[in-house]
């Protein structure tokens, strides 16, 4: 389980990296609100090699944790804008959707590593 969650950790901290860039390129946001995106990024990959390498599971354990508190934040304040406004977008409606589903990718991660660590002697 830890070596799942290990390469999932790697593969989602650098499509998040990735996609962070494209989403903020051409209108960078106030500094706090981008930088924590890659704080979550650096600290799945990371603990994703370090747990690879059998030396850094709590890494990985924090980065999931990190990086699902993280999504649970905005992907309920998006939800809660699209259920505040009148009329909503369809962009904004597939931002909270692919939010929500790297909410849930982060649970699973999280998970994996807990349940991992848990089985190990």
């Amino acid at each position: 389980m830890i070596a799942v969650s290990a390469w999932l950790a790697i593969a989602f901290g650098t499509l998040g990296a990735i996609l962070e860039v494209l989403r903020n390129w051409p209108d960078w946001q106030w500094w706090p609100f981008w930088v924590v995106d890659y704080v979550a990024a650096g600290l799945l990959i990371v603990g994703g090699v370090s747990a690879l390498r059998r030396r850094g599971e709590r890494v990985l354990a924090g980065g999931w944790g990190f990086a699902c508190a993280m999504f649970w934040m905005s992907f309920f304040s998006h939800l809660g804008g699209l259920r505040a406004a009148v009329e909503v977008s369809a962009r904004e409606q597939r931002l909270t959707l692919i939010i929500g589903v790297m909410f849930a990718v982060t649970v699973c991660g999280l998970m994996l590593t807990l349940l991992g660590q848990s089985r190990r002697p």
